[in-house]
Parts: C-alpha cells; structure tokens; sequence
C-alpha cells in the first residue's frame, strides 16, 4: 500500500486491522447475526475508522482496505468522479432545491433513469468540497465486487446517471465483469463508459469516500443502532434505506474505481473472510483495472512508461483472471 501511494502521488494514513472483538460489546442483533471473527474484525477497523474522522473532525476522507488497488492515473480519474457526484447532487445554479434529475427525491412508478453528461452538463459549483457539497452526500462507494443501476420499483433514491464518455481507463466490454450485479453497464453503454449512479446493491468494502456527516450516521447506524449483517450489507442497509434505517445519500460508479488486488500466491491468502479456494494464482491481476499500479511496480520504480495494460483494446478476455 505505502509503494503504491507513494508511485501514484496519494499520502495514506494506517488504522490497524482488528483480529480480537468481545462479542459482549456488539451492538444490538449482533449476537443474532453471529459473524465469524474475521468479519467482526472487519466491522470493527470500519468503525474504528468512522470513529477517528468524527474524534479528529475529518471533514471527508477516501478508506482503502488493504489489498486494494487501482489505476495510475487515479488522480484523473478522481476528477472525472467530481464532475459527475456534482451532476447528481448540486442543485441548479441560483437554486437550492431544484436538480438537474426530475427523479429526485424518489422516482414515481412512471419514471426512467436519465443521462447527464459530464461535458455538457452543469449544476451549481459547490463550495465545501470538489465532489458536491458535504452536507449532501454521506458515502461515495468507489471500490467494490459489483452494483446494479437503481430501479424505480426500487423507490428509494433518484435514478439519475452521470456518464463519463471516451474514459480510456475503462476495459472495452468483453474485459468487464462485475462479481456481483448486472450486465447493463456493458449491454448500455458505447466501450470506455463510466457511470455514476446512487449506490444500489452493492458488494464488499473495497474503497469509499466518507464526509463527516456521513461517519457519523455510519458509526451511529452500524455501531450503536444495530448490527443486521456483514459491514458490507450494512453499508448496502444504510444506502438503501432498508432493515428499518433511513435512506442515506450514497453514490457508486461503474467501473469500481478501486478493486481487490489479486498477487501470484495461494488464492487461500486473499482473505480472512470468504474462502477463495486452495489453488495457486498463476498471474497477478485486479479486476476492470487496466494499468493497475500494482502490476506495473515494476515499471514505475524503474521510471518507465510502457506500462502494462491488462485488459488492451481488441483482445480475447483472458478466462483465467477469475474472480477467485
């Protein structure tokens, strides 16, 4: 993680992980929902997380999981992210309660899913942050296994898309596979499309960016409310606005901007969490990546530029970069 940071311009900050957990300070339902210990420590660093933004007054912070990687030019990438959470959550310019989506803040039976389009869309210009104002959002699902577009039968949140056209870091169709989720992206969308959307469905904890707003409701939610579930289905909980807890503002993106990096090594070692089998993985790889900054270490502490491409244009998807 320090290597990759370090060759891509970020500076990260360590929580440590949580291996020990005394069930007796499990919040309500947690003794029902019964999570391993891996998935106790792993709800556990999040809320220790959440807890260090709301003790140190963090106004918005990007958590990482270990094992997390994403492409060299996240930095570009990150600003096209901008471009579109503003589209989704800044009202109108001179307004403050009229938004560029009809289907804000519910959607009626009767209402599709509407394109807005970075290069030509524009909204209020926020002033607390580049992404949208942080009394606006609470959760930017940025990395994870798969998500779905929302729906208006799901009725929970606005189905507005921001739609990134000509992304060169996004894989031609045949190279993205979502773990969990739909294909409509891939089936929607021209090649090299990425789209943010309100987060629906989503899957594991990859990366997110969290404003101070929305840490605390997090640590409220999940670490005193109640426990229903995994970290990453509470997430989903308090996204959606289900298992009784109110709907928040969360936005996702697809193609995840941050993946599970998957190194050569025993596929046993990938997690504390889920089995991935007892196989060896012959060829380091992260999914949807296409010049993952973990694959081309080699190229960037040596100061080249002819970095490895994943998943190149015109190229016969390579079967065996599973999920596993």
């Amino acid at each position: 993680m320090s290597l990759a940071a370090a060759l891509t311009g970020l500076r990260i900050d360590y929580v440590d992980g949580v291996t020990e957990v005394d069930k007796k300070c499990l919040p309500p339902g947690g003794k029902e929902v019964n999570l391993d210990s891996g998935g106790l420590g792993n709800w556990r660093a999040h809320m220790n997380i959440a807890r260090l933004l709301i003790e140190q007054n963090v106004t918005s912070a990007l958590v990482l999981e270990d094992d997390a990687d994403w492409d060299i030019r996240i930095k570009h990438q990150m600003r096209d992210f901008a471009k579109a959470s503003r589209l989704l959550l800044q009202p109108l310019s001179g307004t403050s309660d009229r938004f560029l989506d009809p289907t804000y803040p519910q959607p009626k039976e009767d209402q599709r899913p509407q394109d807005f389009d970075i290069r030509k869309n524009v909204t209020g210009e926020p002033s607390t942050s580049p992404y949208g104002d942080i009394d606006r959002w609470d959760l930017f699902w940025l990395g994870h296994c798969g998500t779905r577009f929302p729906r208006a039968n799901d009725r929970n949140v606005p189905l507005g898309r921001a739609v990134i056209h000509d992304d060169e870091t996004v894989p031609e169709p045949q190279h993205i596979a979502m773990q969990f989720g739909d294909a409509e992206l891939v089936q929607t969308y021209p090649a090299h499309t990425r789209v943010v959307s309100r987060a629906w469905m989503n899957t594991c904890t990859v990366g997110y960016g969290i404003s101070l707003p929305g840490a605390r409701r997090l640590l409220y939610e999940l670490g005193v409310n109640k426990m229903t579930g995994s970290t990453d289905m509470m997430f989903r909980s308090v996204c959606h606005g289900s298992e009784r807890r109110p709907v928040h503002t969360c936005l996702t993106v697809q193609p995840q901007l941050f993946q599970h990096h998957r190194p050569v090594g025993d596929k046993s070692s990938f997690s504390d969490i889920s089995d991935h089998g007892a196989d060896y993985n012959e060829q380091a790889f992260t999914r949807n990546v296409r010049w993952s900054t973990r694959v081309n270490f080699r190229k960037l502490v040596d100061g080249l530029t002819d970095y490895i491409d994943m998943f190149k244009d015109g190229e016969k998807a390579d079967p065996n970069l599973g999920f596993k």
